[in-house]
């Protein structure tokens, strides 16, 4: 028996009620997930986004482009280890100890100088009392256009003042993830990594001619000539990207080195015939560098027993953590430092060992008779 269009009416009437009831606890049910999630997101704060780590949490750093603005704003410290992956294995507590400093160390791995320059332009910003900062000077980015970016897409809601798009932090399931991990570090019996460890590749890499597995290209002819608009390009660089920053805080001291890269980094350039013209630019540099008087300069190409021995190397240009650990002491006790004094003997010592040195006696090319053109060169 059907039941009449009245009955029929006031049931689904009931029915409707009944789903917008639920439809109405489903949406508040996920709101109040939402803004639990952003909510604890935002107390353990994984990337540092607006306060330092908090007590009694063990919190993982292996995140560099997401981890190093907030560190740089809100950790406690009076000096910074930065720079390219040629930085990663420094042990922070080895520059505290040698120069009585408390370290954080925010490498950036492949970054150009410019982007290198803007996290310690933000570090200097929020906490100008910075004694010290150690910072590579990468050789193969000296004539590099003084804005050119290495790494894309930045996670630009991390380095921003807009509030806004923090939506993009606090309701983020990657993010969430992280937060997560941090919980279950903590309570897992964790610690918070250590600058010492953060990001050192160290353990992961091999070392060793085999292990580099390096392979000589056909040597090219001719070389490649350093023009006006190559040193032009070293000036601007290097004014802007270190030197600024040198002059308006002179009471911070910056140590910055040329990292020693092996036998074999320097074997490609002299097959590539950019040899001399590296040779040219580094000079260049080290004048433009030497012009700040709290700039100290220093670099380890005359350490030529070190750079031949691939033992101490992982690929063409990444050494070991123990050549990270002399580099220090060397800074430390001044050996190696560049001087307006000195620069012109060590560069000499350095021109006259690699523009000779026996490259095809030491990386043999099966078929040198068969040579190119350098770059440059018709």
């Amino acid at each position: 028996m059907w039941p009449a269009n009245g009955q029929g009416t006031e049931r689904k009437g009931m029915m409707d009620k009944r789903m917008k009831r639920w439809g109405v606890v489903l949406l508040a049910v996920c709101l109040l997930l939402l803004v639990f999630a952003g909510a604890l997101t935002a107390i353990v704060d994984p990337y540092f986004h607006y306060h330092k780590p908090l007590a009694g949490l063990a919190y993982p750093l292996d995140n560099e482009r997401y981890q190093n603005d907030g560190i740089v704003k809100h950790f406690d410290y009076d000096a910074l280890i930065t720079g390219t992956s040629m930085t990663e294995n420094f042990r922070a507590s080895e520059l505290d100890e040698l120069f009585g400093v408390n370290t954080v160390k925010v490498s950036l791995a492949g970054a150009s100088y410019k982007e290198v320059n803007g996290l310690v332009e933000t570090a200097l910003e929020a906490n100008p009392d910075i004694r010290m900062v150690v910072r590579s000077v990468d050789g193969l980015w000296l004539a590099q256009d003084k804005d050119y970016m290495a790494y894309v897409g930045f996670p630009t809601y991390l380095y921003d003042d807009n509030i806004i798009n923090d939506v993009n932090y606090v309701l983020n399931r990657s993010i969430l993830n992280d937060t997560v991990r941090v919980i279950k570090n903590t309570l897992g019996g964790g610690e918070t990594t250590s600058f010492d460890d953060y990001e050192n590749w160290q353990d992961r890499l091999q070392f060793g001619e085999e292990a580099i597995g390096y392979v000589p290209e056909k040597k090219l002819e001719g070389s490649v000539p350093i023009t006006q608009e190559n040193y032009e390009a070293i000036e601007a660089n290097l004014s802007q990207n270190f030197i600024a920053l040198a002059k308006s805080y002179p009471d911070t001291q910056f140590y910055l080195f040329f990292p020693p890269y092996s036998i074999c980094w320097w074997d490609a350039q002299y097959r590539k015939g950019a040899l001399e013209w590296q040779l040219l630019a580094e000079k260049y540099a080290i004048e433009l560098l030497l012009e700040c008087e709290n700039v100290h300069l220093f670099s380890f190409s005359t350490e030529f027993e070190m750079i031949c021995d691939l033992d101490n190397y992982a690929d063409d240009s990444h050494y070991s953590e123990e050549i990270n650990s002399r580099i220090l002491e060397w800074m430390r006790d001044g050996t190696h430092e560049l001087t307006r004094e000195n620069y012109m003997d060590y560069w000499e010592e350095e021109y006259d060992f690699y523009m000779n040195y026996d490259y095809e006696g030491r990386f043999p090319y099966p078929e040198t008779q068969e040579t190119g053109s350098a770059v440059g060169e018709d």
